[in-house]
């Protein structure tokens, strides 16, 4: 028999972000919410900047994130200690008439922010530093205090050249030695995490064009155009499946050996050998396979497993 649900959030989720102290909700609209590890809300909500927030990652205890408004063209990039209480920001209409740099306002409560000039594509981190790629700017590597590593020009593949939006970052990803970037026309770039330089540069022969990357290891797997996704081991694709829409989330199961996928109106369990799935009536954005337990776009928390919802 299912436990009781945690409490219903007060905003559309967007994602949750896993840290030591329990769970940060980002929502839809820049909405930050602290949850337990029981997924309890810790104060209440606030939107420490009015914007969305594009990118999002956490080091220790802080969060570094990109906020960005296409409508306003402006971004900016902050932290935030995960350890003080959240603070609410100003409203929209504030930033319409602070346009220069020298007036420019922050997040709430970061400890560190800077404007941005160009858009922020992707950003990843591990508990040394975090790395992020600007549009028509570059990669750059900072510590978590934002003291600038290394930086290099935004990558690129002589295959992807002659395609419209291939050499387009995708993703980032962090690994223990190394920064991968990817690219929408699935080429990989690998550059050394210490000094930024380049170390292999690869392009998956694979076809459509793609949208996300999920990692854990050496275990990827890759969101395509088409509602598709693939099992990637090593530079090889070694399953295709085709779900009912996008992905909100997914994570690798050591256990079962398989991805736990938060797709459209349906959650589902994906492996070499194994493809089960439990379709729903709304959109899931987060599951805890340990407890069964999903996070929809409607702010609610559902128990959930793989042939039924309760």
């Amino acid at each position: 028999m299912a436990s009781e649900h945690p409490v219903q959030l007060g905003f559309t989720p967007k994602k949750i972000l896993a840290w030591k102290n329990g769970y940060l909700a980002i929502g839809v609209d820049g909405e930050l919410q602290k949850l337990t590890h029981d997924y309890a809300p810790i104060d209440t909500f606030v939107k420490p900047f009015p914007m969305s927030i594009r990118n999002a990652a956490i080091i220790g205890e802080k969060l570094i994130a990109t906020w960005l408004d296409p409508e306003l063209l402006l971004a900016r990039m902050a932290a935030i200690n995960l350890n003080e209480t959240l603070v609410q920001g100003v409203e929209r209409s504030e930033l319409r008439v602070r346009r220069t740099i020298d007036k420019a306002l922050h997040p709430a409560g970061s400890t560190w922010s800077h404007v941005l000039d160009a858009e922020p594509l992707a950003l990843d981190s591990d508990e040394r530093s975090f790395t992020f790629v600007l549009w028509k700017k570059g990669i750059y590597n900072m510590s978590v205090d934002a003291h600038e590593k290394w930086r290099c020009k935004e990558p690129q593949w002589k295959q992807l050249s002659k395609l419209p939006k291939a050499e387009e970052t995708v993703d980032v990803i962090v690994k223990q030695d190394s920064v991968e970037i990817w690219s929408r026309g699935l080429g990989v770039n690998r550059y050394n995490l210490e000094s930024g330089d380049l170390e292999s540069s690869d392009v998956i022969n694979s076809d459509g064009f793609l949208l996300n990357v999920f990692n854990f290891g050496e275990k990827y797997l890759l969101q395509l155009n088409d509602n598709e996704v693939a099992m990637l081991d090593g530079k090889n694709i070694t399953l295709r499946a085709r779900l009912s829409g996008p992905i909100s989330d997914a994570y690798w199961c050591e256990k079962k050996q398989g991805w736990y996928i938060s797709g459209w109106r349906e959650i589902v369990f994906l492996a070499q050998n194994d493809f089960s799935k439990t379709t729903l009536d709304e959109l899931p954005i987060y599951y805890d396979d340990a407890r069964n337990l999903a996070l929809f776009n409607d702010s609610q928390w559902r128990h959930v497993s793989l042939g039924e919802e309760e």
